[in-house]
Order: C-alpha cells, then structure tokens, then sequence
C-alpha cells in the first residue's frame, strides 16, 4: 500500500472554554505544551493502553527543538487464525490465539510553537491506516490528568486550504470506496452470506471538465453531513469514501471525503515501500511550513532548533485510567 501522512492542528484550553485557545508555550501556571506532549510518549514507553481489542504502545521518541519525533504500534488483537508457509500449505508456521496482537508501527511529528496557540501533529498513514484513532484520545486523557487543562485535535481541512489545493492541483482520478456490498449486487452475483460484509467495491472516475468539476467540488465540500453524504451516492450505491489524487504546485496529495467528518488530506509519499525515517522525517519537516501557512499555526523559521534541559527531558506522564466525566461532556458539545 502507498505511505503518506496526514495533518491535525491542535489546541489547548481550560474546561469550558474551547474557543479560547492558549498559547502553548506558556499556558496556565507558566507550563510548555512541548515537554509535556513528549512526556506523554515517554509514558506510553512504559505503559501500553488497551481499549477493548485495540493496543497502542510508543516504541521510540526523539525531541528536536520545538518538536518531537515518535513512532507507535498499533495493534489488534481477538482472531485466532493458522498462518501457512506459502511453498507447502499443509504446514502452518504459526497458530494466532484471539490474545495475540497483530501490530503496525507508525511514525509521527509534533511541533509545538511556543508563541502559536495552534501546533500540528503529523501521522504516517499507510494506504487508509494511521495511529489517531487510539492515540488522540491517550494524548488527551493524559494531558488532562497532568495539566487539568484541554487538549484538542482536529483534522486540517479548512475552507482556505480547500481552495487552494484545489486551484493549485490538477486531479489525477476520483475513488468512491465501499466495504460490504450491497444487498441487491449480492443477491445478483449469488454471494455467500459471509462473504457480503468482507466484499469491497471500488469505482474509479476522471471527469472531462475537469476544472469546473474542481470548482464544484469546493462548494460541495463546504456543506454539512448531508451534502457530502450525496457525493458518495453513485447508480444507488452508498459509498464509505471519496478519494480525490491530486498533484498540487508541491507534492501529490490525496482529499479524504466521508459523510460524517470534515475532509481529510493524505499527503503521499514518493517511491515503493516504507520509506526511512531520514526520507521520512525529511519530507515531513519540508511539508510543516506549507501546512502551517494554510491553517494558521506560526511554527517560525527556527522550529527545529532549541536546546532541551535535563527537566525537560525527564518529563514523564502517566496514563489515567478514567475519562474525568467534565471531559467528557466537554468533547460531547464539539
């Protein structure tokens, strides 16, 4: 599958007040957003989190200036399966237990401005799999319990950057994705019923007008749930996801549509395979600027400098157990 990442602001703020953002190099008692975050994967260093069959561990943290390299595996567990040595399938080299974790690892970037109430956190994805589905809410469990203050993720998208991209970029090709087929496709090709819900369907389109597709796009995008929820509707079928490849002025990106969040891009990365964490981290550090600049954040020209103290480094959080309930409520109302 192709790598890429994908970008999320983040904020912090006191319970109650979302609208009114800190800046993160100096919030509540004179605190640094910086060393905290990287406290935080020092913690999970230390303690994995598990939520039902879903595992998160942090296997690796750096810090460089005003940011924090990391890498995280993500894993599932509860299947049981026999895994076969493909030149003789009548020995399985392996018997998978429902305990047993299967694990990706994941690459990411923080960057924390002192003087920005906004900072970005950057995931590796690959093809559709990143790590923010457990990890932002252990961030946020975390630095809750350690700051009594809010920290807030969400995905870069808005209406500015949008427009941009979609002015800049020429469109390679549109992808409406489905997983489960539907009833009446698999009654027509006779499907076993367990096979239904693993089916997939994939469509692939290259509009003509091709520019004035662009331009519609952007309105379109800027509705609520139900105008996005209409461009995954196709002869019928409802589609999970709209995927649009673009190759903008700087990079190729892809734009993420779904019916329930706001659009999401995948920022791909050149060349086969999983790239090294120098290509890897290279390439994040090229995009932060541009990023940045389309949302908002002040990351500054020295985001890469800095010295850390030994009580920066010794930073250390631990991972609570419970969702304080105000939180909750808190993310609720968003």
């Amino acid at each position: 599958m192709k790598y890429g990442y994908t970008a999320y602001t983040f904020r912090v703020h006191q319970h109650g007040h979302p609208d009114e953002p800190l800046r993160l190099g100096g919030f509540g008692t004179g605190q640094d957003a910086l060393p905290l975050l990287y406290g935080a994967f020092q913690g999970l260093m230390r303690q994995s989190v598990t939520e039902g069959y879903r595992h998160l561990r942090c296997t690796h943290v750096h810090p460089i200036g005003r940011s924090v390299r990391f890498e995280v595996e993500i894993g599932h567990s509860g299947r049981s399966s026999r895994i076969f040595e493909p030149d003789d399938d009548n020995k399985p080299v392996f018997e998978r237990a429902e305990r047993h974790i299967d694990s990706k690892a994941r690459r990411g970037l923080l960057v924390v401005p002192s003087a920005s109430t906004a900072g970005l956190l950057l995931l590796e994805v690959q093809g559709r799999s990143g790590a923010k589905a457990l990890l932002a809410p252990t961030l946020k469990r975390m630095f809750r319990a350690a700051t009594d203050h809010i920290l807030d993720l969400a995905s870069v998208a808005d209406q500015g950057a949008l427009e941009r991209y979609l002015a800049e970029a020429n469109i390679r090709n549109i992808l409406l994705r489905r997983t489960g087929w539907p009833s009446d496709v698999a009654d027509a090709a006779e499907f076993d019923p367990e096979d239904v819900e693993e089916g997939k369907i994939e469509m692939r389109l290259t509009p003509g007008k091709i520019k004035l597709y662009q331009q519609r796009l952007v309105e379109r995008l800027r509705g609520d749930s139900d105008v996005r929820g209409r461009l995954l509707q196709l002869y019928n079928i409802d589609f999970d996801e709209l995927s649009v490849s673009m190759d903008g002025p700087e990079r190729r990106t892809t734009l993420t549509v779904t019916g329930d969040n706001i659009p999401t891009f995948v920022y791909d990365l050149s060349g086969r395979g999983r790239p090294s964490d120098e290509v890897f981290y290279t390439e994040l550090a090229a995009g932060v600027g541009e990023i940045a600049r389309a949302v908002g954040v002040h990351v500054g020209e020295g985001w890469q400098a800095g010295e850390w103290t030994p009580t920066m480094l010794d930073t250390l959080l631990t991972v609570p157990q419970e969702v304080p309930a105000d939180e909750a409520a808190d993310s609720a109302k968003r």
